[in-house]
C-alpha cells in the first residue's frame, strides 16, 4: 500500500484509486506550489507537483521544480534544479531525474553533481542505487577531492565506504602527484588510491611504473607490488616489492632488486636495499652484486653489506663513514613484510639507512677495533711517490702513512680508514662530487675484473680516484701475481687498474712454474706496482725489502734461484712474466743452482698461495 500526504492545496484533488502492494511505502510532500492529478488513461493516473516541490521517502529527501509522481508504479519524473538529501550523507544535483520507487533507483541526467562533504562528483550520467548508497556513472566523469582530481570514462561510488572505483582511461592529478591507469580505486575520506591495473606515477621528476599497491595522497606514502619500477633522469629501480615516501625521499625494495645509475654507469643486484631517491644513495643487503659497468671489462663487486652515496655528502658522516654504515643500530626505514601484511602505510621517521634485519651482527661489526672511529684531520698528503710521478695519489689518510723517505712507520687500517672529501677533491682536477659516487663494502668483500681480483674484509671506493681501498686481509690477483698486505690500495684509469699500493706486511707472488712450486716474490713494507693495458708491469718494493727470484735462460729453462734483500727492490714484468730485478741499498742475497735450492729457502716469511680464493668469474659472484 502507498499513501501520499501533502499539504492542503488550494482546491482538493480527486480520490485516488486504492493500491495494493507487497511492501508499504510512504511518500511525503511536505511542500509544492501548485498540485495537479491527470488521468493518463484508465490504468495511469498521474500527480503533478509544480514550484519548489520536496518529496520525502525515509530518510531520503527530494526537491525539484516540477514533479510527476505515478503512485501506482511507485515512480517519479523530477525536473529542474533536483536536488536529493540520503541521510544527510549524500547530495545529489542535477537538472533531470527518474526514480523507481519500488527499486529505490535514481536515474539523474545534466549537470549531475554528487557531493559527501569530502570531494564532489561531476558528470552528464549517473545512477544512484539508494539501498546499496551506489552510483554509478558511464560515459565520463570526474571527482574533486581537495586538492585531487580524478577523471575516467567508467565510475563506481559508494557513500557508504567512500570508495570510487574508476575504469577506462583513468587520469588523476595533485599538486605533487599525477596518475594514469585503466582501473583504480580511491577513498575519498583517507585519500588513499589502489591500484588495481598497471598505473603510471609521475611524483616531482620521478615516474613509477607498477602493477598493484597503493599511494597515500595525505602522506605520499606508498606501496608497490608485482615487479614495480621506479625511474627519474639519474637512476632506475627496478623490484618485486617496494615502499617509499616522497616526503623523504626514503624508500625499500625487496626481492629480485635492480637498480642502475645511469650517469654514473652503476648496477646493483640485491635481494633488498633501503634507498633515498632525494640523495642518490642506497643500502643493499641479501647478496648484494655491484657492478661498475664499461664497455669490455665491468668490475663487479660482492659483499654481505653494500652501501653507496654521493660524495659530496661523505663529510656529513661526522662519526666516520664505518660507524654510519657498517651497523644495524638504529630503526629501520621501511619494513616490506609487516607492510604488505597490514596494507597499511609505515611511517620513515629516522634517516637511518640501516637494516633492521641485515645478515650482519652486531658482535661481528665491533669485532675490529676500527670500525667505529672518528675521521681525523688531515695534516699532509699520503705518501710521496718516488718511483714514478706519472700517478698522483689522492690525499687520503693522515700523515703516518709512510712517504718514500720514511717506510718504516707502522701503518694501521685504521689510519687508511680516514677519508676525506675535501682532500679527495682537492687533489682530483674538475670533478663534481654532485654526481660522483662512493662505495662501501663490508663482510666477504669479492671483486672481479677481467684484470684484477681481490677479496677483503672490507672495501671503500671512491669516484673522484677511482680507487679501490681494501681492508683486513686483502688479497688482489693480477693474470699470474698474487699481492697481500694489511692494506691495499688499487687505483684504476679509465675503470682499469693502473696502479696499487700496499702497506704494512706486503707480499707478492708470481707463480712462474705450476706444479714444481717456483714462485718468484717480493716482500717488504710496502709495495707499489703498476699496469701497463691490465698487466702487471713494474714493481717496487721498499722498506726491509726481500725477493727470490727463479733466473732463466734464453731457452726458458730454469738456472737457479737468487734470494736477496735490499733497501728497496724494482721488479720488472715483460708479458706477464719476471724480466728484471734491480737492488738498491745494502744489498744482501745468495744464488742456487736450481737443483742446490734448499727446502726452507724457496718461500719468504708469512707465504700463502691463496689461488683457491680467487674468484674465478663473475657468475660466483652471484651464488
Amino acid at each position: 500500500m502507498v499513501q501520499v500526504y501533502a499539504q492542503k492545496p488550494a482546491a482538493a484533488p480527486p480520490p485516488r484509486p486504492s493500491q495494493t502492494s507487497d511492501t508499504f511505502r510512504i511518500v511525503y510532500i511536505p511542500h509544492a506550489d501548485r498540485f495537479e492529478f491527470k488521468t493518463v488513461d484508465s490504468v495511469t493516473q498521474l500527480n503533478i507537483l509544480i514550484g519548489h516541490v520536496v518529496v520525502k521517502q525515509g530518510g531520503t529527501t527530494f526537491y525539484a521544480d516540477s514533479v510527476v509522481q505515478n503512485e501506482k508504479t511507485n515512480f517519479i519524473e523530477a525536473f529542474g534544479n533536483v536536488h536529493i538529501n540520503d541521510r544527510d550523507s549524500v547530495n545529489i544535483y542535477s537538472e533531470y531525474m527518474k526514480y523507481e520507487g519500488n527499486k529505490k533507483i535514481a536515474m539523474f541526467r545534466k549537470k549531475v553533481k554528487l557531493t559527501d562533504g569530502n570531494s564532489t562528483l561531476y558528470t552528464e550520467e549517473m545512477d544512484y542505487d539508494m539501498n546499496g548508497k551506489v552510483g554509478v556513472y558511464r560515459n565520463g566523469g570526474r571527482i574533486d577531492s581537495k586538492q585531487t582530481t580524478l577523471y575516467s570514462k567508467q565510475g563506481y561510488y559508494y557513500a557508504d565506504i567512500k570508495d570510487v572505483y574508476f575504469f577506462g582511461d583513468v587520469k588523476m592529478s595533485d599538486p605533487e602527484v599525477a596518475l594514469a591507469s585503466d582501473s583504480l580505486l580511491y577513498n575519498t575520506t583517507s585519500e588513499v588510491a589502489t591500484f588495481i591495473a598497471p598505473t603510471t606515477i609521475k611524483t616531482g621528476k620521478s615516474v613509477s611504473n607498477v602493477r598493484s599497491g597503493y599511494y597515500d595522497l595525505k602522506t605520499k606514502k606508498a606501496m608497490f607490488a608485482g615487479r614495480s619500477i621506479i625511474r627519474d633522469s639519474a637512476s632506475t629501480i627496478i623490484a618485486d616489492n617496494m615502499v617509499l615516501d616522497d616526503k623523504t625521499g626514503f624508500g625499500e625494495a625487496k626481492g629480485n632488486v635492480q637498480y642502475k645509475d645511469t650517469a654514473q654507469g652503476v648496477l646493483l643486484f640485491s635481494n633488498r636495499i633501503f634507498f633515498n631517491k632525494e640523495k642518490k644513495n642506497f643500502l643493499a643487503t641479501e647478496k648484494p652484486v655491484m657492478v661498475v659497468v664499461q664497455d669490455k671489462d665491468s668490475i663487479y663487486i660482492s659483499a654481505d653489506t653494500i652501501y653507496s652515496g654521493l660524495m659530496k655528502d661523505l663529510k656529513l658522516f661526522k662519526g666516520g663513514y664505518l660507524k654510519a654504515f657498517d651497523t644495524v643500530k638504529g630503526k629501520t626505514v621501511m619494513n616490506v613484510d609487516s607492510l604488505l601484511q597490514t596494507n597499511t602505510p609505515l611511517l620513515v621517521k629516522k634517516d637511518s639507512v640501516t637494516a633492521k634485519d641485515s645478515s650482519i651482527t652486531q658482535q661481528n661489526i665491533i669485532k675490529k677495533d676500527t670500525l667505529a672511529i672518528t675521521p681525523p684531520k688531515i695534516e699532509q698528503p699520503i705518501f710521496k711517490d718516488s718511483i714514478s710521478t706519472k700517478q698522483p695519489v689522492p690525499a687520503i689518510v693522515k700523515k703516518e702513512i709512510p712517504s718514500a723517505k720514511d717506510s718504516v712507520k707502522k701503518v694501521t687500517a685504521k689510519d687508511s680508514l680516514m677519508l676525506s672529501t675535501k682532500a679527495l677533491v682537492k687533489d682530483s682536477i674538475k670533478v663534481d662530487t654532485d654526481t660522483v659516487r662512493f662505495i662501501t663494502a663490508f663482510r666477504h668483500v669479492r671483486i672481479y675484473n677481467d684484470s684484477l681480483q681481490a677479496v677483503a674484509d672490507s672495501m671503500f671506493y671512491s669516484g673522484v680516484d677511482s680507487a679501490f681501498q681494501l681492508f683486513y686481509e686483502p688479497i688482489a690477483w693480477s693474470k699470474g701475481s698474487q699481492v697481500t698486505g694489511d692494506t691495499i690500495f688499487v687505483y684504476t684509469k679509465n675503470k682499469k687498474p693502473s696502479r696499487l699500493y700496499v702497506f704494512e706486511n706486503a707480499l707478492l707472488v708470481q707463480s712462474v712454474k705450476e706444479g714444481a712450486g717456483f714462485y718468484n716474490q717480493i716482500k717488504g713494507r710496502t709495495i707499489n706496482g703498476y699496469f701497463k693495458d691490465g698487466n702487471l708491469d713494474y714493481v717496487n718494493a721498499k722498506g726491509t725489502a726481500e725477493s727470490i727470484y727463479y733466473a732463466q735462460d734464453n731457452d726458458s729453462a730454469f738456472v737457479g734461484m737468487n734470494r736477496t734483500t735490499a733497501d728497496m727492490i724494482d721488479f720488472y714484468l715483460e708479458n706477464r712474466e719476471a724480466k728484471k730485478v734491480k737492488y738498491t741499498s745494502s744489498v744482501k742475497g745468495t744464488t742456487y743452482p736450481i737443483r742446490q735450492v734448499p727446502e726452507e729457502q724457496k718461500k719468504l716469511e708469512n707465504f700463502k698461495w691463496l689461488e683457491k680464493r680467487r674468484p674465478k668469474n663473475k657468475l660466483e659472484l652471484f651464488l
